[in-house]
């Protein structure tokens, strides 16, 4: 996986495109836009400040707080794939926790009602960004980096 910056930045570029499309589809979708064909290209549309606010978390806040917490549970000697799930469980908590603040703020503004607003967002994103990246978003983000950077390497 990433070892110099430039790769850090590639990856968690790629990462978070996938994961701010599909999770704005979602959202899209549940704030009672109809799942038709045109919603592919609404969500594509409406996409790019959020995938830039959450690049720049993802990079600077949550990364380095989901290795934190993952290497309390797993050690860098254990196998490859406990210390990515490790990784991935733990970014999605921290990212939903800060894409969630900026949903409410989008959807509703600070207000009096932020807290159950807030933690209305957080579970319901949560229960779709989970599985999102775990089965979806983390491997092809993986397999296109190394399509990237071993073509490089070679």
């Amino acid at each position: 996986m990433p070892k110099t910056k430039l790769e850090s930045i590639v990856f968690t570029a790629i990462t978070a495109w996938i994961m701010v499309y599909i999770m704005t589809l979602y959202n899209t979708v549940l704030a009672g836009a109809p799942f038709t064909n045109t919603v592919f290209l609404t969500a594509l549309g409406a996409m790019w400040l959020e995938f830039v606010i959450i690049f720049l978390c993802a990079y600077f806040i949550s990364s380095p707080l989901a290795k934190h917490f993952a290497f309390k549970i797993v050690r860098p000697g254990d196998r490859p794939i406990a210390i990515i799930l490790a990784i991935q469980v733990f970014t999605v908590i921290c990212q939903v926790a800060l894409a969630s603040i900026l949903g409410v703020w989008h959807g509703h503004g600070f207000t009096s009602q932020f807290i159950p607003h807030y933690l209305t967002a957080y579970c319901m994103n949560f229960i779709m960004a989970l599985p999102v990246q775990l089965f979806i978003a983390g491997p092809i983000a993986r397999g296109l980096f190394r399509k990237i950077f071993v073509q490089n390497e070679a």
